[in-house]
């Protein structure tokens, strides 16, 4: 056995269509993913412009209003939003906006805050970011008024004006997530599903699917040695590619894969056992090759969410209309997988995440044990 799985492994590593597949199409797409996504915080992040305040009667006498500015525009403020450019008259603050000193400016006008915005400031995201300060302002106005008039306690006014806290961060994962990381466990399954192809040919070439299998059906090992050793030197192939596109992944590109290492190892291993038992099972057919396993890789990648926001659209409305549907895809279970290590704080969904998959490893290593046995050499 072991003299047939040292023949394999070398056998599989020669090949560079596998290689290419396996591991290189996972490194270019990781590094071209990178380029996409390098800029990407940049362009949701609110930047401090300059805006003008008009500082009239009207701006005093609104409640809190001034020490929402305060906090929006000081050099410590989070968000720092604005560069503030004070100005005592509406119409000195229309002027230096049209001249393009300043992107727009902040007016009371019938007791409520307005904003005047020039069409280069209406482009940047912080003006976004500043409307809806404003809009948590008035409502906080309105309940101030409400409370008010139904006679509240003074105290109770007091802290509702003083408390202008517009957002609190939380943690809802065990570790910060960016938003490209879906794409890169979306990449993992995909390289997983191509992993297929490795122990497709490896077992074909044992197989009497073809003449050299033919021949080797015929040598003194019993069958299920043979097809044991094949079985394993295709795991530790596509184990390996796996682990340098991971390994890639985590250290080239900055992927974040959660406080788990160890077990996104263990997930590795898993997957790639699926792949190669999936991969042994269509090998038994004669007429199947490798463009077909990749097309049909790509199709189920597409329930992943790799291809972007519709593919994502598509496979969120799957696994709302049709879990089941969604759950049978081994590529969907993979990505589960580092999903469940980085998005939560049990280990549950991990674990039944790498039990199906085993699941399906069992369904595909008993197809592939009985149309081994089934063959015959009478179609060579």
């Amino acid at each position: 056995m072991l003299t047939v799985f040292s023949y394999q492994v070398l056998r599989l590593l020669r090949d560079r269509v596998l290689l290419m597949w396996t591991l290189g199409i996972p490194v270019v797409l990781s590094l071209i993913f990178m380029a996409m996504f390098s800029n990407l915080d940049k362009v949701y992040e609110a930047t401090p412009m300059s805006f003008g305040v008009v500082q009239d009667e009207a701006y005093r006498a609104a409640p809190g209003l001034d020490g929402v500015v305060e906090r929006i525009s000081s050099d410590d403020a989070d968000p720092h939003l604005l560069t503030k450019v004070t100005h005592s008259t509406a119409s000195e603050a229309e002027t230096a906006a049209k001249q393009g000193e300043t992107n727009g400016y902040l007016a009371v006008e019938d007791g409520q805050p307005v904003l005047h915005v020039t069409q280069k400031g209406n482009e940047a995201e912080t003006t976004r970011v500043l409307r809806v300060v404003m809009d948590s302002y008035t409502q906080r106005q309105a309940e101030y008024e409400a409370l008010a008039k139904a006679g509240a306690a003074p105290d109770k006014l007091a802290a509702l004006e003083t408390d202008q806290s517009f957002t609190h961060s939380i943690s809802v994962t065990p570790s910060p997530v960016k938003p490209e990381t879906h794409y890169y466990f979306a990449l993992l399954a995909f390289a997983c599903g191509m992993g297929t192809t490795v122990a497709l040919v490896a077992v074909k070439g044992i197989m009497a699917v073809s003449p050299v299998g033919a021949r080797q059906t015929l040598a003194g090992l019993p069958r299920w040695k043979v097809l044991t050793a094949t079985l394993v030197a295709s795991w530790a192939c596509v184990f390996a590619c796996l682990l340098i596109a991971f390994t890639f992944m985590a250290s080239v590109v900055g992927v974040d894969f959660g406080p788990h290492a160890l077990l996104c190892l263990v997930a590795i291993g898993v997957c790639s056992l699926m792949a190669s038992a999936a991969g042994a099972a269509l090998g038994t057919l004669a007429r199947l090759e490798i463009g077909m396993i990749s097309g049909f890789t790509s199709l189920l990648s597409l329930f992943t969410g790799l291809y972007g926001p519709a593919s994502q659209s598509l496979a969120s409305s799957i696994e709302q209309h049709a879990p089941l549907l969604a759950q049978a895809n081994p590529l969907w279970q993979t990505a589960r997988c580092f999903y469940g290590l980085l998005y939560y704080d049990s280990l549950a969904p991990f674990a039944r995440s790498c039990a199906v998959l085993l699941g399906m490893t069992c369904l595909f290593l008993t197809i592939a044990l009985i149309r081994a046995r089934r063959m015959t050499h009478e179609h060579l």
